[in-house]
């Protein structure tokens, strides 16, 4: 209910205050205003938190703190504007910077401006301490009185002359200095109008030139435009040509397309003759698997014979390569010792068996495996000895495992139960071989219908 409405209420409650109906609303007046007391006040919403806001405007206002000398250091508005920021902790006004120039101007100390703002009404708000400035500020004052300030002012000045007179030498070698410096300036002016003027005079030549240039591209322009003409009657022989070479063209795109197909047709029988080849090389994979030696009890105690003597030769974790890896199984025996051993395998079918026992063999060629390691990386290598079944394949096989060796790494050539005798690579051949291509140290281990060496990369 609105304040106009209560005067007028008031008003006419004191008139007549026998009158029912002004009675009635009196008393419906305080029943709402206790129904308004009894309910819940509405929740208060208080504005979201300003982030402070941090204007870095050259005035530490923190610190309060200051000498005679720090503030007296520099001159004229910097002097005026420096003092302000730190007496008053704010940028200078235009009246109040006035004022102060004015003073300055006309002869006043620095310590009298210094003091004026120190001990101004909003300098004493802000209490800046100024070490050394009130003795100064109070000569500053006495000076200004009538007689006693004149007198002053002269005690300091015969108090003072020794320092005015070197003042003074100062001031004399200093605007010596300046005007050496200004005749260097002076000098160095000359001395670029100087290059300006040839530079001027090398413009006007080259500008000469260019105009002698510009008079025989103009000659030329005509020899050009003569053998436009020229090019222009032999273009229309050469259209007359072009157009006989369309009707040539028209013939050519007959053969090209005949020669498309062609190609085309060759593409399709090279891809029959891949996928063949592909499906005869599964095939070779499947048979050859097929081939491989049954996990007997020979074999696994050949394995741990092996992978022991070839553990005992190396250190702990060392890392291995195997060559010719099959199924996995050696690799198994390797890793069983705690060595880092991993293989390649050529045999795809062999190559998924080993993975689906979760042993690292992986399928490629075992020469090209060896060539992508990297020099002396290798603590052993061992090979299977169906993969030296040629003498060339044998000699690139070692000499790539001599590379890939450690200096003092080893290699063992192993061969499973297969008829290996016939190729001539028996345990001895294999040991004079190894010897050959530079190995140390080779020794064999027998067993029934197969066989390893061991050796030592030797000294190159």
């Amino acid at each position: 209910m609105h304040r106009a409405t209560l005067d007028q209420i008031r008003i006419l409650v004191s008139s007549n205050p026998n009158d029912d109906y002004l009675a009635r609303i009196k008393a419906e007046i305080r029943a709402e205003a206790d129904a308004a007391r009894e309910r819940a006040p509405l929740p208060r919403l208080d504005p979201p938190p300003r982030a402070a806001v941090t204007v870095d405007d050259g005035i530490d206002r923190e610190r309060l703190d200051y000498s005679l000398g720090e503030l007296c250091g520099h001159d004229y508005i910097a002097f005026i504007d420096h003092a302000f920021r730190a007496l008053l902790k704010r940028a200078p006004d235009d009246t109040g910077s006035a004022l102060q120039i004015r003073l300055l101007a006309a002869g006043a100390p620095k310590a009298e401006v210094l003091g004026n703002l120190r001990w101004s009404p909003e300098g004493r708000r802000v209490g800046a301490r100024v070490r050394g400035l009130l003795p100064r500020y109070a000569l500053a004052k006495l000076a200004r009185v009538p007689v006693a300030g004149y007198l002053l002012q002269w005690g300091l000045a015969l108090a003072g002359l020794p320092l005015l007179l070197r003042h003074q030498r100062a001031s004399d070698t200093l605007h010596a200095a300046r005007f050496n410096a200004v005749a260097d300036e002076r000098r160095e002016h000359a001395r670029r109008l100087d290059e300006l003027q040839a530079r001027q005079d090398a413009f006007n030549a080259v500008h000469g030139e260019m105009r002698n240039e510009l008079t025989r591209l103009a000659q030329r322009l005509d020899t050009l435009e003569q053998r436009a003409k020229a090019l222009e009657h032999h273009a229309g022989a050469l259209q007359q040509r072009s157009d006989a070479t369309t009707h040539e063209l028209a013939d050519l795109r007959h053969y090209v397309h005949t020669a498309n197909h062609w190609v085309a047709s060759l593409q399709r029988s090279l891809d029959e003759l891949e996928t063949a080849e592909a499906a005869e090389s599964a095939r070779a994979d499947e048979l050859l698997a097929a081939l491989a030696e049954p996990d007997t009890d020979a074999r696994a105690a050949r394995h741990a014979a092996w992978s022991a003597a070839l553990a005992a030769a190396l250190p702990p974790a060392a890392r291995v390569l195997d060559l010719g890896s099959g199924d996995g199984r050696w690799l198994a025996a390797l890793r069983a010792h705690g060595l880092d051993a991993h293989g390649v395998e050529v045999n795809r079918v062999l190559v998924e068996r080993a993975r689906a026992q979760a042993r690292p063999v992986a399928l490629g060629e075992p020469l090209a495996a060896l060539e992508r390691c990297a020099e002396a990386s290798l603590d052993a290598l061992t090979l299977a000895a169906t993969l030296a079944d040629d003498a060339l394949g044998t000699a690139n096989l070692l000499h790539a495992a001599r590379r890939a060796l450690k200096p003092d790494g080893v290699l063992l050539l192993r061969a499973e139960a297969t008829p290996c005798a016939a190729a001539g690579t028996e345990p001895p051949h294999w040991r004079a071989l190894l010897a050959a291509a530079g190995f140390a140290a080779p020794s064999e281990t027998a067993a029934p219908h197969a066989g390893a060496v061991l050796a030592r990369r030797g000294a190159d």
